[in-house]
């Protein structure tokens, strides 16, 4: 009479292991898929790049102007084209590849894998965001080589952008999560995106606005990144306040995305 033996266990991985693992799977997957979908990052990417090397190759505008408080107009149109840059690629570009996703159907396999939504979510967010580092730094290295110099304070600048992308990436994965369409989603990307150019000064200098709207627009990304981009530009120690507010709606944006999103 044989001796039952006791069953046997299959090794479980960790929860952090298992999602290390899903994570660089979803991280090789999107990389070659955005790598496919050109034409997505055309606003996001290449219109602005094209905007500062045009711009750059200008002498005249590489030039210190009284009247632009001895800026150049390159180093005074820089934190503009870096702010349209980051809002465009995080408040158009993520929700217009997440609800595509959505509508090929996409998402609904991936219910049936090991998947979670946070993997995908965190994988197409490291993406997207590397590709706005890489704009975003060549938007302040192209005037810098064509001698228009660089921001005075480049490190509070560069953290200025760096929060602002973030921003933006958490806000339009939220815009992905919540709203079903991508043409929808797209949409109302640029109906925020449009806001936080208004908040930064795009159409109306932040000097012409009101105390009570300026008072307004630093409490929004587009608003807080500009003035601290700014500042950062002419030499003026920015404050604490613009980074606090867009690392709040950073913070704020990604728990939202995480617990709304839904692979239907």
């Amino acid at each position: 009479m044989t001796t039952p033996t006791a069953p046997t266990t299959a090794t479980v991985a960790p929860p952090r292991a298992r999602f290390a693992k899903a994570y660089a799977a979803h991280l090789r997957s999107e990389s070659r898929l955005l790598s496919r979908e050109g034409a997505a990052l055309v606003f996001g990417a290449v219109l602005p790049l094209a905007a500062i090397v045009v711009m750059s190759a200008i002498p005249a505008a590489r030039e210190p102007l009284a009247d632009f408080g001895g800026l150049s107009v390159v180093r005074t149109y820089q934190p503009t084209i870096l702010l349209f840059a980051t809002s465009v690629l995080g408040l158009t570009v993520m929700p217009a590849i997440l609800g595509g996703y959505r509508q090929a159907g996409i998402l609904r396999r991936l219910r049936t894998t090991p998947a979670s939504p946070a993997t995908l979510l965190a994988a197409l967010f490291t993406v997207v965001a590397a590709v706005g580092l890489l704009v975003g730094a060549l938007i302040v290295a192209i005037p810098a080589l064509a001698g228009a110099g660089l921001p005075t304070h480049l490190g509070w600048f560069a953290l200025a952008g760096l929060l602002s992308l973030l921003a933006f990436l958490a806000l339009g994965t939220v815009l992905a999560a919540v709203v079903g369409s991508p043409q929808v989603a797209a949409g109302l990307g640029n109906v925020v995106a449009a806001l936080m150019w208004f908040s930064a000064g795009l159409w109306l200098p932040r000097q012409l606005f009101p105390d009570w709207l300026v008072t307004l627009t630093d409490l929004v990304p587009g608003g807080a990144a500009a003035q601290a981009m700014l500042d950062a530009t002419v030499g003026v120690q920015p404050s604490w306040q613009p980074f606090v507010v867009l690392a709040a709606w950073t913070v704020a944006g990604a728990l939202v995305a995480v617990r709304t999103f839904r692979w239907e």
